[in-house]
């Protein structure tokens, strides 16, 4: 057995010595600070109108198992309750035990009128305001839908950024089996380094990046293929993730 990995490690330098004595270096040459470019060159891309970007974030999200539909501003809160109450119905068509979803503040939502019209539908939301609290702590992980805003989406990968802070609990977007997530146009950028971009040039990125208690990237459904290499949606937070986009242009 020691001999035997004797001889790998011998193979292992030996190819490692060839390697370092050919024309290629096997490592990047070095590069001067000044020679490095201004702008890094984005990962991904994409390109279009608001339009054109909604729709390219929903084909990104629908390749990683999630769901979206793009509809009218005015129409966004009957969407939300409509996509609820599919949710609530169980495999033979009879409503599931629950009746309240943990969300963000209404008010970091821009949606008007969505509280009124889930409370119609006899839905309450759930905002946690101090997740220590052992009784705030298990509403909120008794919830099976959880809706939240975004402080921005990136069309080119189909994920969005979230940023927690005052009225806008993490628990929305990691405890419930479903995630809804209300994306305005406004928030719609075509590439992480265009909204980089974008805060930059307004002014609000420092300000951001300060006053974010955490900043998670959110791809699609929680996803593992630990055991035996089988892909399991929801091991680690929601098994379903649904968008639904619309233009808040005007608002």
């Amino acid at each position: 057995m020691a001999e035997s990995g004797t001889n790998a490690r011998g193979l292992i330098l030996e190819r490692l010595r060839q390697s370092l004595a050919g024309q290629s270096p096997v490592f990047r040459d070095g590069m001067r600070h000044d020679e490095l470019p201004a702008i890094p060159t984005a990962v991904t891309n994409a390109q279009g109108d608001p339009k054109t970007l909604a729709n390219l974030f929903g084909a990104r999200l629908e390749e990683v198992q999630g769901s979206y539909e793009v509809v009218a501003r005015a129409d966004v809160a009957a969407h939300i309750v409509r996509r609820i109450e599919a949710w609530r119905r169980s495999a033979d068509g009879h409503p599931a035990e629950f009746d309240g979803a943990v969300s963000w503040d209404p008010d970091e939502i821009p949606v008007p009128g969505l509280e009124a019209q889930l409370r119609d539908a006899g839905l309450s939301l759930i905002v946690p305001d101090d997740l220590h609290n052992s009784a705030c702590r298990d509403r909120a992980a008794a919830a099976d839908v959880g809706i939240t805003g975004v402080d921005a989406a990136f069309a080119s990968t189909g994920s969005v950024m979230l940023a927690s802070g005052l009225g806008k609990s993490r628990a929305a977007s990691l405890l419930p089996l479903h995630h809804l997530l209300v994306v305005p146009t406004s928030r719609l950028f075509a590439t992480f380094e265009s909204w980089l971009a974008h805060e930059r040039q307004e002014g609000r990125l420092d300000d951001f990046l300060r006053n974010a208690g955490q900043v998670v990237f959110v791809t699609g459904p929680s996803k593992s293929a630990d055991i035996e290499l089988q892909l399991t949606l929801g091991v680690h937070g929601p098994g379903t993730v649904h968008a639904v986009l619309f233009d808040d242009a005007g608002m």
